[in-house]
C-alpha cells in the first residue's frame, strides 16, 4: 500500500534536505551538463592525427624519442599508417622498408587507433615466437600501459581471470587482438579477424604444419569481412625471386617518397647510385638529378617534411613518371592510394636507409664499402639498408679459385668450433656419394669425410652396406672421445624404394625430396614430412619411413653464398664473415669443385629478354629465377652439400648463442671460446662428436631416435 505525501509534505521535505545539503551541486546542472558531454561529436581523425593526439612513447620501447608521438619526426610514416582507417578505400598497405624505419611503430599506432576508435578483432603475425613474446614485452604492452587513453580500455593482465588480457591476447570494447608467431598454424586457426598486422614476412617459413604459407592462412582468417577487412605488410625484402614482400610491393602502385633539392627544388627520390662517398672536405652526400648540387646529412630536417608519396606505377598507355619532377608539375604526378591513376592497384610503398632521420649518409657508404666482395655482408647491405631483395645470381665461384682457397684442417676430425655432425648421399646410377660435415655457430660448416660407393643401388646391396658401416663411423672430438652422426639424409630420387627400406629401419637417416620448383611457397629448407612405404620384392609393404621435402631453391643460395665467402677469405683483421663452407685438401679435389661449381642462378626469362632489345635491361625483383647444371658437368656433390645444409639447418635454427656455448664445451670437454661467433680460422685441432642434448642427459643421437620413431 503506497503511502499519500501531500505537496505541502513534500515541500517541506525538499526544503530541509536543501537546508541540509547545501554543498550538493544541483541536480538538474548536473544532469544536463553529462548529457552535452555525452552528446559532443567525435573529432573524425586519421591514424596520424589521432597518434599525435593521444599516444604516448614509453621509455621502455628504446625510442629516441620517449613522451607523446609526433609523426612530423618521420613524416614518410603519415600517408601509408593513414591508409589503414576504416573509411579509406584501401583494402591492404605493403610496407618494403629498410630496418629501424618504423614498420613496427605504424603497427602500434593502429592497435591504439582500433581500440579507442574502431574496435574489432586484430590479429599481429611476429616471424617467431620468440619476436611475438619480444614485441609485446618491448612495443605493445609499454604504449599500452602509457597511453591513457587506450590504458583503461584494455583489459588489465591476469592469468586466473579468463576474461582479462595475456600477453599474447589483448581484449578490449567491442574486439580483441591476438599476438601469434608464424611458424605455429594453432594461432591462425578458427578465429575471424577485421585488421590484420604481419611484421617481417620474409622471416616466415614457407609452410607451417603442412597447411601451407602462414600469410594465406592468416589472410583467410578475413574472409567473413570481404572490403571491410584491413591489412599491413612491413619486412625488409630478402631474396630475388623468393621475395614475398618484393611480389606484393610490385604489384601495387609502387610508391617512392619523393623530397625537394635544397638548392633547385626539383623532386626526386634519394637513389643509392646518385650517393657518392666522402671526397676531400666533403662528407658522403647525394647528387641532385637536376642541378647535380649536394644534398647532405643536414639538409634532412628539411627534405623530410617536405617529401610526398609518388606512385611509380602507370597503365600501359599512360606516361612513364619521371625520375625528377618540377615543383610545377608536382601536383600533376601525384595520386592518393586507391584513387585516380592508382585506383585500380593496392598502396605499396618502398623507403630504405636514407631516410631515416638520425641515419648519416657517412654510416651509409662506410657499410657498402665494408661490404665489397664480402657476400653475406652485401646481402645484409642490399636487404637491411636499401630495402632491395639480394640477387645470389651475381655469386658465381669458380672451380679453380675454390681450389685455391682450400684449407689445410685434418679430415675426419671435428673442428673446435663445431658442435654438430650430420652427413648425407646423393643415389645415383653408378653408386652412392656420401660426406659428413661438421656444423658450428654462425652458418659455418666444415667437410670432414667423404666417400663414394661404387655399384647400382637399385640392383646391389654393396653400395647400401657400405653407406650403413659409414654412417656408424665415429670422429674424435678435442677431448679426445670419439663421437658420431647426429643426424643423416638420403636423396630419394633415384632407387626410391631402395631409399625408402634403407631409411625405414634408421631413424636417424631420413629420406629426402628435393624439390625443383622455383619459389615454391610451400618448402622451407627441411619441410614437414609425409608417411611414405617402402614395398619388398612381390610388392608386399615390409617398412614404413617419412620423406622430407628439401627447398632447394634457398639452400642452393646459401651453399653458393657459403663458398664464395671460403673464396673471398678472412678480412684484413683475420675474421672469417658469417656462412662459410671450409673445405680440406685432404677430402677435396678437382673433380669434386668442378661438381661443386657445377650450377648457376638464372632468370628464366633471360632468353626472351635477349631477343627483346626493350625488356634487355629490365629485371624486376620478382622475375623466376632457377638453378641450372652447367652442361657436361656433374653436380652430385653439390646435392650432397645442399642436403647436409638443410639437415643440419633442421638440427640448430633455433639454437641461441648460449646453446651453442653449452654444446660446444659439451662436446670438446672444455670451456667454449670467448671469441665463440668470430674465430679467425677454421681451427687446427678438430674433432667430431655426440654431446647431450638437454637435462635429461640422453644425446642429441638418441633424441633424434626417438623423435623419428615417433614421428
Amino acid at each position: 500500500m503506497t503511502a499519500y505525501v501531500s505537496p505541502e509534505a513534500a515541500s517541506r521535505l525538499v526544503t530541509e534536505l536543501r537546508a541540509n545539503l547545501q554543498g550538493m551541486p544541483d541536480g538538474r546542472r548536473v544532469l544536463f551538463e553529462a548529457l552535452i558531454r555525452a552528446t559532443k561529436p567525435v573529432d573524425d581523425l586519421t591514424i596520424s592525427e589521432w597518434s599525435d593526439r593521444f599516444r604516448k612513447v614509453s621509455a621502455e620501447s628504446g625510442s629516441p624519442w620517449p613522451g607523446d608521438f609526433r609523426t612530423e619526426r618521420t613524416p614518410y610514416l603519415r600517408e601509408p599508417q593513414d591508409c589503414l582507417h576504416p573509411d579509406h578505400p584501401a583494402r591492404r598497405v605493403t610496407a618494403r622498408w629498410s630496418a629501424q624505419l618504423g614498420k613496427s611503430t605504424a603497427i602500434e599506432n593502429w592497435f591504439c587507433y582500433v581500440v579507442d576508435r574502431a574496435p574489432g578483432t586484430m590479429m599481429i603475425v611476429m616471424p617467431t615466437l620468440d619476436e611475438a613474446v619480444k614485441f609485446n614485452r618491448v612495443k605493445l604492452q609499454p604504449t599500452i600501459d602509457a597511453t591513457p587513453k587506450v590504458r583503461h580500455k584494455v583489459r588489465a593482465l591476469n592469468s586466473r581471470d579468463e576474461a582479462a588480457s595475456t600477453a599474447a591476447f589483448k581484449r578490449f570494447g567491442g574486439g580483441w587482438c591476438q599476438i601469434v608467431n608464424a611458424g605455429s598454424s594453432k594461432g591462425l586457426q578458427m578465429v575471424s579477424i577485421k585488421y590484420l598486422a604481419m611484421d617481417e614476412v620474409t622471416g616466415y617459413p614457407r609452410d607451417v604444419d603442412g597447411r601451407g604459407s602462414p600469410r594465406d592462412q592468416a589472410r583467410a582468417r578475413q574472409k567473413a569481412y570481404g572490403d571491410f577487412a584491413k591489412e599491413w605488410q612491413g619486412s625488409t625484402p630478402g631474396i630475388v625471386g623468393a621475395c614475398a614482400v618484393s611480389e606484393d610491393f610490385e604489384a601495387g602502385d609502387r610508391r617512392h617518397f619523393y623530397v625537394p633539392c635544397p638548392h633547385c627544388g626539383a623532386y626526386q627520390a634519394l637513389e643509392f647510385e646518385n650517393m657518392r662517398g666522402p671526397e676531400g672536405d666533403n662528407p658522403a652526400h647525394f647528387v641532385c638529378v637536376s642541378c647535380l648540387g649536394r644534398i647532405v646529412d643536414g639538409h634532412k630536417v628539411d627534405l623530410l617534411p617536405a617529401g610526398v608519396w609518388i606512385a611509380r606505377r602507370v597503365a600501359e598507355d599512360e606516361e612513364t613518371v619521371p625520375i625528377v619532377i618540377k615543383p610545377d608539375d608536382l601536383d600533376r604526378w601525384r595520386a592518393a592510394p586507391c584513387e585516380g591513376r592508382c585506383r585500380d592497384w593496392q598502396p605499396s610503398y618502398h623507403l630504405w636507409s636514407a631516410y631515416a632521420p638520425r641515419e648519416r649518409f657517412g654510416a651509409i657508404w662506410q657499410r657498402w664499402s665494408e661490404a665489397q666482395g664480402n657476400t653475406t655482408k652485401m646481402m645484409v647491405f642490399y636487404q637491411q639498408d636499401l630495402a632491395l631483395p639480394y640477387d645470389p645470381s651475381g655469386v658465381a665461384v669458380e672451380h679453380e679459385k675454390l681450389m685455391a682457397a682450400l684449407q689445410s684442417y685434418p679430415a675426419r676430425r671435428i673442428p673446435r668450433q663445431a658442435a654438430v655432425v650430420v652427413s648425407a648421399a646423393d643415389v645415383q646410377g653408378y653408386g652412392i656419394k656420401w660426406a659428413a660435415f661438421a656444423i658450428g655457430p654462425g652458418g659455418r660448416r666444415w667437410l670432414i669425410d667423404r666417400e663414394i660407393f661404387v655399384g647400382d643401388p637399385s640392383a646391389s646391396d654393396d653400395p647400401w652396406i657400405a653407406l650403413a658401416d659409414a654412417l656408424q663411423r665415429r670422429y674424435p672430438a678435442e677431448n679426445g672421445i670419439e663421437r658420431g652422426i647426429d643426424l643423416s639424409g638420403v636423396d630419394s630420387g633415384y632407387a626410391t624404394n631402395r631409399v625408402y627400406l634403407f631409411c625405414a629401419s634408421r631413424p636417424g637417416c631420413l629420406a629426402l625430396d628435393g624439390r625443383k620448383s622455383l619459389n615454391d611457397p610451400r618448402h622451407p629448407w627441411l619441410g614437414t614430412g609425409k608417411k611414405v612405404t617402402a614395398k619388398g620384392y612381390r610388392g608386399n609393404i615390409v617398412g614404413k619411413t617419412v620423406l622430407y621435402p628439401v627447398g632447394n631453391y634457398d639452400v642452393k643460395c646459401e651453399v653458393v653464398a657459403a663458398m664464395a665467402n671460403l673464396v673471398q677469405g678472412p678480412d684484413a683483421a683475420g675474421q672469417w664473415p658469417r656462412n662459410v663452407y671450409y673445405l680440406t685438401s685432404e677430402l677435396c679435389d678437382a673433380d669434386m669443385a668442378l661438381e661443386l661449381t657445377a650450377e648457376r642462378l638464372v632468370d628464366v626469362a633471360e632468353e626472351a629478354r635477349s631477343a627483346n632489345a626493350k625488356a634487355r635491361n629490365f629485371v624486376a625483383p620478382t622475375d623466376r629465377r632457377e638453378w641450372r647444371k652447367i652442361a657436361g658437368r656433374a653436380n652430385d656433390w653439390f646435392d650432397v652439400s645442399v642436403y647436409a645444409f638443410a639437415i643440419g639447418w633442421q638440427l640448430t635454427n633455433r639454437w641461441t648463442p648460449a646453446r651453442w656455448e653449452t654444446e660446444l664445451a659439451d662436446v670438446h670437454g672444455v670451456e667454449a671460446p670467448a671469441d665463440l661467433f668470430s674465430r679467425p680460422s677454421p681451427v687446427e685441432r678438430q674433432d667430431t662428436s655426440r654431446r647431450a642434448n638437454d637435462r635429461s642427459g640422453k644425446s642429441l643421437r638418441e633424441i633424434a631416435k626417438e623423435k623419428w620413431k615417433r614421428t
